[in-house]
């Protein structure tokens, strides 16, 4: 036999076995589109724990939009239309939608973050969440540090959220800051969970260089001169730590 002969061999013996295993991966493991979705799995991948979206609200909301997919056949479930209606809920982020082998739906949740409540002068009650999106209060209740004032849900996200997550992203700071106020002018002020006192940012340029020297200032100051001495802290300005005294 000649050896370009043999090479031929060899060569259609791998193509066959590959064209098989490639028949075998996408077709043993793909249930029949005539079967019947036996059950759907939903995995909420909730790891900062905010229990803003579960498993009952996903059932809920796919029974109110007539998708549930139990009892349907999988070729009428249609798995594009499920994520989409998913992330368009307000309190999740990412949705990932597939059928298993066993005939079931397979539903991969990621809810959205927040990380500030937002409490308006306007009676506005929201969350910001941490890509700068704004979630609506619902039923819902989380721990946060609260936002007062002058703010609007329509444009807090991208003002305030990298403030918000500059505080909440330092445990120093998250454990120390219990509220945000932006008065009128648009001028922002922190309250802190010890002391009397209210500490002045201004506007949000140069956070971590403002909170950095109240750092200092705390643990070089305050720390020995007392917590209640003072009645404001201003970083309003470059390189500077002005404290007023209590009249």
């Amino acid at each position: 036999m000649r050896p370009v002969f043999k090479t031929f061999i060899k060569v259609a013996i791998l193509l066959g076995v590959l064209a098989y295993f490639i028949f075998a991966l996408t077709t043993i493991n793909r249930p029949d589109e005539e079967q019947v979705c036996k059950g759907l799995d939903i995995v909420v991948d909730d790891q900062q724990q905010t229990g803003f979206i579960g498993e009952n609200e996903i059932r809920e909301l796919l029974v109110k939009k007539k998708l549930f997919p139990e009892g349907k056949a999988l070729k009428d479930v249609d798995l594009a239309q499920l994520e989409s209606v998913l992330v368009a809920s307000p309190y999740i982020e990412q949705a990932l939608c597939f059928t298993t082998a066993e005939g079931n739906v397979t539903l991969q949740v990621t809810p959205r973050v927040p990380i500030m409540h937002v409490l308006s002068a306007a009676g506005e009650d929201f969350y910001i969440d941490d890509h700068g999106g704004t979630m609506p209060r619902g039923h819902h209740v989380i721990d946060l540090i609260v936002m007062t004032g002058n703010v609007k849900a329509s444009t807090a996200g991208p003002l305030y959220s990298p403030l918000a997550k500059t505080i909440t992203s330092d445990p120093y700071w998250c454990d120390k800051i219990e509220e945000i106020h932006v008065d009128a002018n648009g001028e922002i002020s922190l309250t802190p969970r010890v002391g009397d006192h209210i500490i002045l940012l201004g506007d949000t340029s140069n956070i971590s260089d403002k909170l950095n020297r109240m750092r200092i200032f705390q643990t070089e100051g305050l720390d020995k001169a007392g917590w209640n001495r003072y009645k404001t802290i201003s970083l309003k300005y470059d390189n500077q730590v002005i404290a007023t005294k209590k009249d």
